[in-house]
């Protein structure tokens, strides 16, 4: 209870003062209750209702809140390929996606209007744009920047879970098929009316794909490697302050990296760049990673880390935080091809991290045979009257390979997107099938969650 009466007095004081109470007639104890149980996605309604709840429902003290209740929402966010066009020459899209996602006025997956939205030719590149699916109440949505076609083909994805903001960084211009240094940034918590608040952040220094990068404490975001217009392997790296919209250049790697994966784990001031490839020896991942310290400024190399020469770790692999021997995982799924239908725990301890195999878990049979794209989040709620705190897997594959847009699976009817739900009684994790409309059903380039 005290803690609750510390975020309402913060609440308030972010509010216009145009009222007495948030909900007149109620303790502002009781409003909060109230308040912090309706679903994200009437959230843009309530903003409306007046001035006082639309600050109050913007501050993140609120989510805070929603999250200290146990009333929090999950959403994973994907960059998917828009669904292929079928047809001869040219085909007439007639899908209109829904501006803000999970928003109450657009609570359907697509809307369909007998109209000519666009003309694109057959031959054309695909189109990518922002899926999000919240775990919580089992949507599945769309959404863009209004600039442009869409957003950059590959992109990255990162969430911001205490500013509830997610960012696109780089990947390939659509029509050029060029590295771009675009940086697209969606405010979750500060969407207004109907409209989503996408906005543009400032540029990278250096046009970039297939690049790591992570979140490094609150507000930072760490890019390095990847290859530029020529396909050379980088070794540049840089950093962003979201709230500062500022780029700064850091030392350059030891080595070249391209397709390399990019890890941070809470509370740690290193940034690790784990394998990838130089520019002379294409698909052949090295072994070896690196970290950047924040604090010292400099660059270590640690050899040993990566097994799996012939499999990239991108988009294959996610830190997860466990406490149940105070050491700190990498998960990764999938791996070289006899390896390819289990999964592994990779422990990190103290300054360095190692491959240590603590146990080898089957995927379910819809995601075996190629590398699934997969991220993890924190699942905090209720369970029994006890508050809950425990990490969850989001695995998803395309069965055609990372240029199909469907999956094959005959259990699964097409469908292989997973979310793991504790262990069964031998150790191995069970897996919860999720249902996943056709359109959604592209291969994840990149994948990050957040808890609205």
């Amino acid at each position: 209870m005290e803690e609750t009466k510390t975020s309402i007095i913060k609440l308030q004081k972010a509010v216009e003062d145009d009222q007495k109470q948030l909900i007149p007639g109620l303790p502002d104890e009781i409003s909060m209750e109230c308040l912090v149980r309706v679903p994200y996605q009437f959230h843009s309604n309530m903003k409306s209702v007046c001035h006082a709840w639309q600050h109050l429902i913007s501050h993140p003290s609120f989510y805070q809140q929603r999250l200290k209740s146990g009333t929090s929402e999950h959403l994973v966010c994907l960059v998917q390929p828009l669904p292929p066009i079928n047809d001869s020459t040219t085909t007439t899209t007639t899908t209109e996606y829904d501006d803000n996602p999970l928003d109450s006025n657009n609570n359907k997956t697509a809307k369909n209007e007998d109209k000519q939205e666009q003309q694109q030719p057959i031959h054309s590149p695909p189109q990518y744009a922002l899926s999000i699916y919240n775990t919580t109440h089992n949507i599945w949505q769309r959404t863009s920047p209004t600039e442009g076609s869409g957003i950059p083909m590959f992109c990255q994805c990162l969430a911001l879970p205490s500013s509830g903001k997610l960012l696109l960084l780089g990947g390939w211009d659509p029509t050029t098929l060029e590295p771009v240094p675009h940086v697209f940034i969606l405010d979750f918590f500060g969407a207004t009316g109907a409209t989503c608040n996408w906005r543009r952040g400032a540029s990278m220094s250096v046009p970039r794909s297939f690049f790591a990068c992570a979140v490094i404490g609150s507000s930072k975001v760490c890019v390095a490697g990847g290859h530029d217009s020529q396909k050379n392997a980088l070794r540049s790296a840089e950093i962003y302050d979201v709230e500062t919209d500022q780029w700064k250049m850091l030392p350059d790697m030891i080595e070249e990296r391209d397709e390399c994966q990019g890890l941070t784990w809470e509370g740690d001031s290193k940034f690790w760049v784990v394998s990838g490839y130089g520019t002379e020896s294409q698909g052949q991942f090295r072994s070896d990673a690196e970290f950047y310290d924040l604090y010292t400024g400099c660059w270590s190399k640690v050899d040993g880390v990566w097994p799996f020469s012939s499999a990239s770790p991108r988009g294959t692999t996610t830190a997860v935080c466990v406490n149940r021997d105070k050491h700190q995982r990498l998960w990764f799924l999938g791996g070289d091809q006899q390896q390819q239908q289990q999964s592994r725990e990779v422990v990190k301890v103290s300054d360095t991290i190692r491959l240590e195999i603590v146990g080898s878990i089957p995927l379910p049979n819809c995601i075996t045979g190629t590398n699934p794209c997969v991220t993890t989040f924190n699942y905090v709620g209720q369970e029994g009257g006890n508050h809950m705190n425990k990490h969850r897997l989001f695995v998803m594959s395309g069965g055609g390979g990372r240029g199909s847009s469907t999956l094959a699976c005959g259990e699964c009817d097409g469908e292989g997107a997973f979310i793991s739900d504790g262990y069964s009684n031998d150790g191995t994790i069970k897996w919860n099938h999720i249902h996943t409309p056709v359109e959604f059903s592209g291969f994840p380039y990149s994948a990050s969650s957040l808890i609205i």
